[in-house]
């Protein structure tokens, strides 16, 4: 008779206590489903602010320390099959402590900051505790397993340790942290990489996501996926809790087109943040030509390379102008300036031709040298000697302003009246996220950065190449209409034959 009250006191039990489960009756959307079943080795849920993103992250997590698999579900069938006995090692990283108290420990459970607007229970119930030291930043379940709570703020030298069977990120990381933090595999057991992002950081929050989109986003939607990633996304209008009244406030707040509202409302996946972005007329689907290659040129007309001198990385483009179309076949990069190196390849590249080749570039390259008393191109222009074909150079003796240029490849980029002059080789990668995610700065001017740390400082030499390019042949004009003006910049031109 005692067993079966005992046993019928521990199914009472249980079912009470499955009523205080908030990750038993959690019901994640239908946006957030796919990211808590997936078990690919790294997955990312980028979507909306407000779109249920760190919800489904902190689901993740729990159900990873609680039942020793990433989908919680499973774990409250009746056979309990699907739970395995183990615990787990897990790093729970924010971009600073203080947003990880305030958004991220609250979820997971009661650190005596759980807000009172907070739709649901904290997904680890309190009988499950062991320890929370908020000093180590620390809890422990009576399982064994732990979770640490990191900042990105403590810097790359603090993520390194012991494997961990998790790494989950709460909004995006520093790429060194990243990098550093990702490396935690223990031998013998499967390591989880999940992230929860806004391509936007939290307002008023310094920082931003600029290596996601190149070295995740890109690439995915290249159909260039590496083995075990997959994305997930979702609009703010995907979370079916969220009250009319708020999401017109917070559509009333962002204007109707405006990067912010794109990124923050609908989810999009935008390369450009912390800034404008300086190409907006340029689509990845419009503007490259998956039939084109570097063999794609018309031997019949010229060759235009166009080059940016910077030290690291010279980036550099080749062309051909069919028409009006300026159609790109090729890049040419140098991680450091070599111009031997860079005449070398460009001739192992294009032995041949029956037209001319047209340098183009950036006029400081004219400049000549103290220690060597010649330029960039007369040095290139040696190299270059016994090409079968002629070489012209078409520098200005002053670039055009930044301004201008930008202007006139936005506008061969989409023409007034929606015409497309511009097409790229899909090979030229460096050149498209360039189109992609270069920004304007608060002068109207590129912003640069010199931090090889941040990956934003490999960008705008090879698109610097094609405005010294487009605004050579079709620069900006003064005014609108028939009456308006070329821009015409000064044309020396040099060759090897005499010509010109």
């Amino acid at each position: 008779m005692s067993d079966v009250l005992s046993a019928a006191a521990a199914v009472k039990r249980l079912a009470e206590r499955r009523a205080q489960d908030a990750l038993h009756s959690w019901v994640p959307t239908a946006r957030q489903a796919p990211f808590i079943e997936c078990q690919e080795s790294e997955a990312w849920f980028i979507a909306a602010n407000r779109s249920g993103k760190s919800d489904a992250l902190a689901a993740i997590i729990a159900s990873l320390a609680r039942f020793g698999r990433t989908d919680p579900r499973p774990a409250y069938c009746p056979s309990g099959a699907v739970v395995y006995d183990k615990a787990v090692s897990i790093w729970a990283t924010s971009l600073t402590f203080p947003l990880g108290r305030d958004i991220l420990q609250p979820k997971l459970f009661d650190n005596g900051f759980v807000p009172a607007g907070q739709p649901h229970a904290p997904f680890i119930p309190p009988w499950e505790i062991a320890r929370w030291t908020t000093t180590d930043q620390v809890l422990k379940l009576k399982n064994g397993s732990l979770i640490g709570f990191k900042s990105c703020d403590q810097g790359r030298d603090l993520f390194q340790g012991t494997g961990k069977d998790m790494v989950a990120f709460d909004e995006a990381p520093t790429y060194s942290v990243y990098d550093e933090s990702t490396m935690r595999v223990e031998g013998g057991r499967r390591m989880f990489i999940r992230g929860a992002v806004t391509l936007l950081p939290p307002e008023g929050v310094i920082g931003g996501v600029s290596w996601l989109f190149p070295k995740k986003i890109q690439p995915y939607l290249s159909n260039q996926r590496p083995a075990g990633l997959v994305l997930f996304g979702a609009s703010i209008y995907d979370n079916p809790y969220l009250l009319k009244e708020e999401i017109e406030r917070l559509e009333a707040k962002y204007p109707e087109g405006s990067p912010d509202r794109r990124i923050r409302l609908e989810g999009e996946w935008l390369p450009g943040i912390g800034g404008a972005l300086a190409y907006t007329a340029f689509s990845r689907a419009l503007h490259v030509n998956s039939a084109l290659t570097r063999d794609s040129r018309d031997p019949r007309l010229p060759l235009l390379w166009s080059l940016d001198f910077n030290v690291e990385p010279m980036g550099t483009t080749i062309w051909q102008r069919i028409g009006k179309v300026y159609r790109g076949i090729d890049e040419l990069t140098m991680e450091q300036a070599n111009l031997s190196g860079l005449a070398e390849e460009f001739r192992r590249r294009f032995p041949s031709h029956n037209a001319e080749l047209w340098i183009h570039g950036d006029a400081t390259g004219r400049r000549r040298h103290e220690q060597s008393g010649r330029s960039n191109y007369t040095v290139l222009l040696e190299h270059l000697r016994g090409l079968p074909y002629p070489v012209v150079l078409k520098v200005p003796d002053q670039n055009p302003s930044v301004p201008d240029r930008i202007n006139a490849v936005n506008l061969a980029l989409r023409g007034p009246q929606g015409e497309i002059c511009v097409e790229l080789a899909p090979h030229m990668v460096d050149t498209i996220a360039d189109f992609e995610e270069v920004l304007r700065d608060s002068k109207g001017g590129l912003k640069k950065s010199t931090n090889r740390q941040d990956p934003y400082c490999r960008r705008t030499s090879w698109t610097d190449t094609v405005g010294y390019m487009i605004a050579w042949h079709t620069p900006v004009t003064y005014g609108y209409g028939q009456d308006a003006r070329l821009r015409k910049i000064a044309t020396p031109a040099y060759a090897f034959s005499g010509r010109r």
